[in-house]
């Protein structure tokens, strides 16, 4: 076969290879404005007016699932180039490029994975949304349950008071706190007794010195916290709001940022023999 007649079908394949590649990730860049639109808009209740919403949290990790698969048919598509490059010079430049590329996407992936895995790290950006506010008899206390990315949730409501004991009776004087969510705040608002029945804390929610309320998990949804004085007038409850990171994020994202990491390394060790075979032939070093 004369050599001009081979490079012309290698050059043939490879355009064909990357005409390939380019339609398929046209394909997935659709599919993914698609998923946004169905996650996020139709199913995630996003929302402009009256509240800002947009939820982020199941359509990172979808996101984070397609790259993958970018990934691997990148590797494939790669290899196909490599074999029909033209010249030993090429193909050593493609596994080189591709090995310092894997190499990037590798370590980023892998601080993610850190991030979002390891405790330590994930308490310290959980206490950054951390919200303290004071609770009265007269001052109610409001919040969103999940923020307007859908990055954090709160989970629990950490109330104080200082103990205090009746003159009369020497007993420790209590408080409750109700936990309700706006509909039932506008509609009951001034009736303890009306939301003491509608309160969604239906076991926590006498405080003596210190109370944990649990948050129930809902999407965003405004919730407000009311106190209960009548036994003890004129008190201020020290309120702690905790949050805790999305567990989209925690769980899938971290999970496949890690098959990522794996994944583009296992693609190095492939191209490493590639790289070093090709290597001394190669006008480029």
């Amino acid at each position: 076969m004369p050599a001009s007649r081979k490079v012309l079908e290698d050059s043939i394949r490879l355009a064909r290879i990357r005409g390939i590649k380019k339609s398929l990730y046209v394909v997935q860049a659709v599919m993914l404005v698609a998923l946004a639109f169905l996650l996020i808009v139709m199913m995630g209740g996003a929302q402009i007016e009256p509240v800002f919403y947009l939820p982020l949290d199941t359509f990172a990790a979808v996101m984070v699932l397609l790259l993958l698969v970018i990934f691997i048919e990148g590797f494939f598509f790669r290899t196909m180039e490599i074999r029909f490059a033209r010249s030993s010079s090429a193909r050593h430049l493609m596994a080189k490029t591709s090995m310092r590329f894997a190499i990037g996407v590798a370590l980023v992936a892998a601080l993610v994975a850190s991030v979002l895995m390891v405790p330590a790290v994930i308490s310290s950006i959980e206490k950054l949304g951390d919200r303290t506010s004071a609770l009265t008899g007269v001052e109610d206390m409001e919040f969103w349950s999940m923020d307007s990315l859908a990055i954090q949730r709160v989970y629990e409501a950490r109330a104080y008071v200082p103990l205090t004991f009746d003159p009369e009776t020497n007993d420790p004087i209590t408080y409750e706190i109700y936990l309700v969510d706006d509909s039932v705040y506008q509609q009951y608002e001034g009736s303890l007794s009306d939301m003491y029945f509608m309160r969604l804390n239906q076991d926590n929610y006498i405080l003596e010195e210190e109370l944990v309320i649990e948050i129930p998990a809902t999407d965003h949804t405004l919730l407000h916290l009311v106190l209960n004085d009548l036994k003890g007038p004129g008190a201020v409850v020290t309120v702690t709001l905790a949050k805790q990171a999305s567990e989209a994020f925690t769980g899938i994202v971290a999970l496949l940022s890690v098959a990522i990491v794996a994944a583009n390394l296992a693609w190095v060790a492939y191209l490493v023999p590639i790289e070093r075979k090709y290597s001394e032939g190669s006008i480029y070093k």
